[in-house]
């Protein structure tokens, strides 16, 4: 249960869809000072905060803000959050799992697609002002293709969809928590395998797993030298996944047809970083989820989570319920 009533919610980065108008009038909107060298500043007064993914939430912010209650991160990512401090705090921290989803997923494939159509290098000599399709590299089709994934969540599980179905691909998928059962149950034909199996039979690989300790450089050197000869590499999940010097190396060396990306350790990359610019590699700003739809239903879900929490109701995605106990009457 709340301690108190909603009257302030601080959101960490602009909101762009209207779905703060759920709150009503009473609750005032708190936004950073961009004048200000301390980004929490202005959030003192919140009993809720919309959080994104700009800023660590650690013992040191929550001690500075006494009225919080409730987190809600836009977003399925936890990894800018310490879950044990904002329970120590007494903070319930959520999250929106199911919100980026489609849009997540539809970008791993337009840059599948991109990659193996070889759509940037046609571009760009369009923009050069040539015109010389046969200068343009080989493209390769998907069709009839192994698509492997490293994670098969509700986002591995959409791509799996969208390249089985509208692609013929095949598919095999790497998750520790999965299980034959749990397979069914999705109505896919997905083949569960090894991480190994994975790597080495995957003409496409895209990786949709968390950012742990264990997932670190989970593609590095090593495990890149496993794949096969003119792959492709996806990684639309968390930067810390791929080690960037070894995905760069293997380009260079055509070990990897390709690759793209959607985040990058860190972010944002420094500017002179090659992964911005590497003619291999199709590159965009942790951009999947920056769709009307997908920002529509994200901060709706986030807005519900709030809402819910302080209607004495449960929030449908808390990350560390144990707070809830800790309120209850």
């Amino acid at each position: 249960m709340p301690k108190s009533r909603l009257t302030a919610v601080w959101c960490e980065i602009q909101q762009l869809s209207d779905a703060l108008q759920a709150f009503g009038p009473d609750v005032e909107i708190l936004v950073p000072d961009k004048n200000h060298t301390d980004p929490v500043a202005t959030a003192v007064e919140a009993q809720a905060i919309l959080a994104s993914s700009g800023l660590r939430y650690d013992t040191e912010v929550f001690r500075r803000l006494p009225n919080l209650e409730i987190l809600v991160r836009t977003g399925i990512g936890t990894d800018n959050v310490v879950t044990e401090d904002a329970t120590a705090a007494g903070v319930l921290f959520c999250n929106t799992p199911a919100g980026p989803t489609e849009s997540t997923a539809e970008h791993t494939v337009a840059l599948m697609l991109a990659c193996a159509k070889r759509v940037p290098e046609g571009a760009a000599q369009l923009a050069e002002g040539r015109f010389a399709p046969r200068a343009v590299p080989m493209g390769r089709e998907l069709m009839g293709k192994t698509l492997g994934l490293m994670g098969f969540g509700r986002i591995g599980q959409r791509v799996a969809h969208i390249c089985q179905r509208g692609f013929g691909m095949r598919v095999v998928a790497h998750d520790p928590i999965m299980t034959e059962e749990s397979m069914a149950a999705t109505g896919l034909e997905v083949e569960l395998a090894s991480m190994d199996e994975v790597l080495t039979r995957a003409d496409f690989l895209s990786l949709h797993a968390p950012s742990i300790p264990s997932t670190r450089h989970m593609i590095n050197r090593e495990t890149i030298a496993q794949m096969k000869d003119g792959a492709f590499l996806f990684n639309l999940a968390r930067g810390p996944l791929v080690d960037g010097d070894a995905l760069l190396d293997a380009l260079d060396s055509g070990k990897l047809a390709g690759a793209g990306l959607d985040v990058f350790d860190p972010e944002p990359p420094p500017a002179d970083s090659r992964l911005r610019n590497h003619p291999k590699l199709v590159a965009t700003p942790h951009s999947a989820t920056t769709t009307v739809e997908a920002r529509e239903r994200i901060e709706a879900m986030a807005v519900e989570e709030i809402l819910r929490f302080f209607a004495g109701k449960e929030p449908h995605n808390p990350l560390n319920p144990e707070v809830l106990a800790q309120t209850a009457p």
